[in-house]
């Protein structure tokens, strides 16, 4: 993505606050009309002391005009970065939900993938980068333009033309100075783009070493993970090194130019004649309008961060959703996003069968030679208990993420009743389809608190009700009553499965997935939690996964999956008696383990 396109499209995000960023410009330009007006104002009295001998003409007058130019340049700079500010803030307000909004779609499938570290990273320190190219380049790329055009002509109507010509001169090289050197202009390999990148990787590394500092003192591996922090910092060290030195040339190139424009001036200005009080002033403006294209050198190389920050943004906005949402099939009203879906009377009413029509599924640029799921058909029906057992990475997990439409089948479909799952909203899908996953993420709030993002309006007897059914009354008093730590750390693994259980029976799901939900709960409590989920998913269709074979014995139905495919289904006593089968081997093994 170009710059230009970057400038059109964070524009495009300030267009409603267009008001206040053309009062910002304007107070500039206010501003910096009377700045060169004070050094003008004060050339000429200074000159017409000269020349008089140490005493200019109408000093009160001279003083009086100053004072009133000080005060409404400083009011002009207070209200120009007011409305400069507001209009920032406002906008990246606006972008940070525009990013959100945009990443939502995609998730869970597309962000999987993303480090963690550098998406934070991207959606805080990249979106307050952005915050340069509102509140400090708009305004001064503006006034860079308008009050140095208008000084020059003001100088050759009222100085001298030639000198008029020589401040243009020296204007333009200041300005071709500070947008032309390497750092300013941004690009995709710019050294700003190199900073932006790094720093991502800073944060994804920093965000690893924390987050895994257990595992890290453990295994002594401080070193190593320091020495991983330096090489992801190189890149930013030598990114900020071009865009210093960079920098520091057209400093230096800049300085000469804003010495030697003035020193000029006088020297012509003095050959041509003109007074002593005319030459000062044609000297001090010239000097003056040079503060609105060194504004230019201010921005240029922070600008080059907000379009490489800009651009980091973009990446993630502008992906396609590897999910996109359904359009509402003909009888089934559709739904917009962040309203409540309206799900179909037969899904409402009564628990729908789940079916598997020859799915075959490949996880999206994952380097394997054999698909996840391999023509697997089965059939869950309505109201009863199904189980999906088979051995590690035989593809149980993966039905569950179809089944949310976290991804969808690369063949094949998947049916609630006989509707495609791909017809329906997904806002409607997944609140018919609840997961309570095997390691779930918790946020660092109260219990309850975790509880109500199921359902922020369950009343305490309908939470009473999910808890007890994941047995996790019994522990209530012995469960922090603050906030659960960071991935509820501060509750043991067993509970925390619980909890993710609880939370998703409050979800009311019309058909309910078990992915290896009680896989850290000692024999004991997995039965009492497992006589709970039987009660508690009567008028439920439910979909167990499981590792453990005991958690499936009183399944109604059973569908043996290995590498991918459906090798075997039926009950529990039947599957265990055919010998020599895939269920009796997990059997045996399972035997053989205890």
């Amino acid at each position: 993505m170009t710059n230009r396109e970057l400038r059109r499209r964070l524009l495009a995000l300030a267009r409603p606050m267009w008001r206040p960023l053309a009062l910002s410009a304007l107070f500039r330009t206010v501003g910096l009309a009377c700045g060169i007006a004070l050094l003008g104002v004060a050339g000429r009295a200074v000159g017409q002391a000269i020349a008089a001998g140490g005493r200019p003409d109408r000093l009160g007058r001279t003083v009086l005009v100053l004072v009133v130019l000080s005060l409404v340049k400083g009011l002009a700079r207070y209200l120009e970065q007011y409305c400069g500010h507001y209009v920032a803030f406002r906008t990246l307000a606006r972008l940070r939900l525009y990013f959100y909004d945009r990443l939502a779609p995609q998730a869970p499938a597309a962000v999987e993938g993303r480090d963690t570290g550098d998406l934070l990273s991207r959606v805080t320190k990249d979106v307050d980068r952005v915050e340069v190219f509102f509140a400090h380049t708009i305004g001064p790329a503006v006034t860079a333009v308008v009050v140095p055009l208008a000084t020059v002509v003001w100088f050759a109507l009222v100085v001298d033309p030639w000198g008029a010509a020589l401040l243009a001169a020296g204007l333009a090289a200041v300005a071709a100075s500070s947008l032309g050197r390497r750092g300013a202009r941004g690009g995709p390999d710019s050294p700003a783009t190199l900073v932006r990148q790094g720093r991502g990787q800073v944060a994804q590394s920093v965000t690893d070493s924390v987050q895994g500092v257990r595992e890290v003192l453990a295994f002594e591996a401080q070193a190593r993970r320091l020495g991983q922090l330096a090489l992801a910092e190189a890149p930013i060290a030598l990114g900020l090194r071009r865009i210093a030195g960079a920098a520091a040339l057209t400093r230096g190139v800049n300085l000469v130019l804003t010495a030697l424009v003035p020193a000029l001036e006088l020297v012509l200005l003095g050959r041509t004649g003109a007074g002593l009080d005319t030459v000062c002033l044609g000297a001090l403006v010239a000097a003056a309008a040079f503060a609105p294209v060194l504004g230019v050198e201010d921005f240029a190389a922070d600008l080059s961060q907000a379009f490489a920050s800009a651009r980091r943004l973009f990446e993630v906005t502008d992906a396609a959703p590897l999910v996109p949402d359904a359009v509402a099939t003909p009888g089934q009203p559709s739904v917009a996003p962040g309203q409540p879906s309206v799900i179909p009377d037969s899904i409402r009413d009564l628990p729908p069968t789940v079916t598997l029509q020859d799915v075959t599924f490949w996880y999206p640029g994952a380097h394997r030679t054999t698909p996840a799921l391999e023509h697997v058909t089965f059939t869950a029906a309505a109201g009863k208990v199904t189980a999906l057992v088979g051995a590690s990475g035989s593809g149980k997990s993966t039905v569950a993420a179809l089944l949310t439409r976290t991804w969808d089948p690369t063949e094949g479909a998947i049916l609630l009743d006989s509707e495609d799952i791909r017809h329906q909203p997904l806002a409607g899908l997944r609140r018919t389809v609840g997961v309570a996953a095997q390691r779930p993420y918790l946020f660092n709030l109260s219990i309850q608190d975790n509880l109500a993002l199921a359902a922020p309006d369950a009343t305490p007897a309908d939470i009473s009700q999910a808890m007890a059914a994941a047995h996790l009354d019994q522990a209530l008093e012995d469960l922090p009553q603050d906030a659960i730590g960071e991935m509820g750390e501060k509750l043991s693994g067993g509970q925390r499965q619980r909890l993710a259980l609880a939370r998703t029976l409050l979800r009311d799901p019309q058909v309910l997935v078990l992915d290896e939900c009680t896989s850290q709960l000692d024999a004991a409590t997995e039965r009492a939690v497992l006589d709970g989920l039987r009660e508690a998913g009567r008028d439920k269709t439910v979909i167990v996964i499981a590792h453990r074979l005991s958690t499936v014995t009183q399944a109604d139905w059973i569908v043996v999956l290995d590498a991918g495919r459906v090798v075997q289904e039926g009950r529990y006593d039947d599957l265990a008696a055919q010998a020599g089968g895939a269920f009796a081997t997990l059997l045996a093994r399972e035997a053989a383990a205890t």
